[in-house]
């Protein structure tokens, strides 16, 4: 059996694999950070790997997404290349920058009495950790890392199949959860004295995160209806992280809500006061997935929608995580593209948020029409149009062609943002509510909280309301987590989960006329 050391910055790993095993495999079995966002499936060709023998020779899929000098100094897709013999891979540095990532008191370093807790968010693609002091519920510091469940893809379906699939897949999705979970902790870095102060932790995380973290069977999750097996909260789960945390330290899980509603967007609810909400007032947690909250001062509707990866840069065709280099706005001046990109470098591709404000842009040029198809005639950068040998154009961001736009990535924005828009107008009808009912309406998330509201007007993600009432907050789950980390927080939480009701927008016939209709890069709707 061939021996593998995986190396990812100062840590080494070795393992043992069968001749034939792939590259992601084995690298999955170490428990080590690799991206896969397409799940392995050969389709985003990102998940690079250094590997200069003991490989067998590249395949077709290989020799399309990397270049002959990529080949030739030895990269390879971990999801394709297949281990042969004695081997050592090297993984690239994965470095999170995130709006969870501060520093916004140093008290837990002066009152050294004071007890602390670590609310955590387990989310898809990010895991957040947040140190709060226990006497007044202030949170002082935040740190996050990457889920390294994202070797199993970008998405949670793609997760549950291999749990489901195989109970070596489940087990390792749960180890690579808390080890996800120990990374984001060390983002703090606390020291050891200060992590002995520890007495509490809360985890809130979707549905999915939920189950795999708390070993549930996940089948119920993975086909309709998509309940839970459980949403009970779980008031001692030391039992399940791991010894992870001081032994004395109490871990609790909150409830969840339902079908793809988790206790993250129930962090959410309590952290937006729903349950005391004098007007009515809509939130939507932006990710992977969507949960969009709404209510009317009484009743409190949830419900959640397959956004899509797209808002994290996920099958886009530069789509990039937030890395540096990563573009997060994007401005026309004259015929040139001005890029805000993360630390000010040269842009590497696109965030989410960047894919929304170019998109917003190239509407208001008539570059890309409000059906979202790219002009074959646009009034301005008509140079930067190409026409794929296949049919379909693109458009040419950057001089030396690297980075482009295609009409599939479009298409995919089009469909992340009809389905958070369908959700919230399909909730807002049940309620008999108006968007110009709307007090306010909160996007968070860490794509949410760094939106540019004028785009996410212009292009009809959310319903027309006034500027001054789109709010956007970076870390509504993970500081409605911090809340729970007192009794009296904690019972709320769980007063709140029986309170909102789940709506399975799926089923909703109307809910997928208004996607159809929402698909429109238009603030009211469909157009021919």
């Amino acid at each position: 059996m061939p021996t593998v050391t995986v190396i990812y910055g100062e840590q080494q790993q070795v393992v043992e694999v069968s001749a034939g095993t792939l590259v992601g495999e084995a690298v999955a079995a170490t428990g080590l950070p690799l991206e896969q966002p397409c799940a392995g499936r050969g389709t985003c060709g990102k998940c690079k790997v250094l590997l200069e023998t003991g490989a067998a020779p590249p395949d077709a899929i290989e020799r399309a997404n990397l270049t002959a000098g990529e080949l030739a100094v030895g990269n390879r897709l971990a999801c394709r290349a297949r281990l042969m013999s004695e081997a050592q891979v090297t993984l690239a540095p994965i470095v999170v920058y995130s709006n969870k990532i501060f520093r916004a008191s140093n008290r837990y370093k002066r009152d050294k009495d004071v007890s602390l807790g670590l609310a955590v968010d387990l989310g898809s693609t990010t895991v957040a950790a947040f140190l709060t002091m226990l006497d007044n519920g202030e949170v002082v510091a935040g740190g996050g890392s990457l889920n390294q469940q994202t070797v199993y893809g970008a998405d949670v379906i793609s997760r549950l199949a291999a749990a489901t699939n195989s109970p070596i897949h489940a087990e390792r999705l749960h180890k690579l959860a808390l080890a996800s979970i120990n990374q984001a902790v060390d983002s703090l870095k606390l020291p050891a004295k200060v992590l002995q102060r520890v007495e509490r932790v809360t985890i809130v995380c979707n549905p999915a995160m939920h189950h795999l973290l708390a070993q549930f069977p996940v089948e119920t999750l993975a086909v309709k209806p998509f309940q839970p097996y459980q949403k009970a909260s779980i008031r001692d789960a030391d039992g399940l992280t791991g010894g992870i945390f001081p032994s004395k330290t109490q871990v609790m899980l909150p409830p969840l809500i339902g079908g793809f509603v988790g206790s993250d967007a129930l962090a959410c609810l309590a952290y937006f006061d729903f349950d005391r909400a004098a007007a009515p007032l809509a939130a939507v947690d932006l990710g992977t997935n969507g949960e969009v909250m709404v209510t009317d001062g009484k009743r409190i509707l949830t419900g959640s929608t397959a956004a899509g990866p797209a808002f994290e840069g996920v099958n886009i065709s530069c789509g990039s995580r937030a890395v540096d280099g990563a573009i997060i706005e994007v401005q026309l001046n004259g015929d040139d593209f001005v890029f805000e990109t993360i630390a000010n470098e040269p842009p590497v591709g696109l965030t989410g948020s960047g894919l929304l404000s170019l998109t917003h842009q190239l509407v208001q040029a008539g570059v890309i029409e409000p059906n979202g198809r790219i002009s074959p005639e646009p009034p301005r950068l008509a140079e930067r149009v190409y026409l794929h040998p296949k049919g379909a154009r693109y458009i040419r961001l950057t001089d030396d062609g690297q980075l482009v736009l295609k009409q599939w990535d479009v298409r995919e924005l089009q469909k992340a943002k009809a389905a958070i828009r369908a959700a919230i107008d399909v909730l807002l009808s049940e309620l008999g509510l108006q968007p110009a009912d709307l007090n306010r309406i909160i996007l968070t998330g860490s794509f949410g909280g760094q939106l540019n509201v004028e785009a996410v007007l212009a292009l009809g993600m959310i319903p027309p309301v006034r500027p001054e009432a789109v709010q956007p907050v970076a870390n509504g789950a993970g500081f409605g987590a911090a809340l729970f980390l007192s009794d009296e927080g904690f019972a709320r939480g769980e007063r709140l989960a029986v309170q909102a009701e789940q709506i399975d927008l799926e089923k909703l016939p109307e809910f997928a006329d208004q996607y159809v209709a929402m698909m429109a890069l238009d603030p009211t709707g469909f157009i021919s």
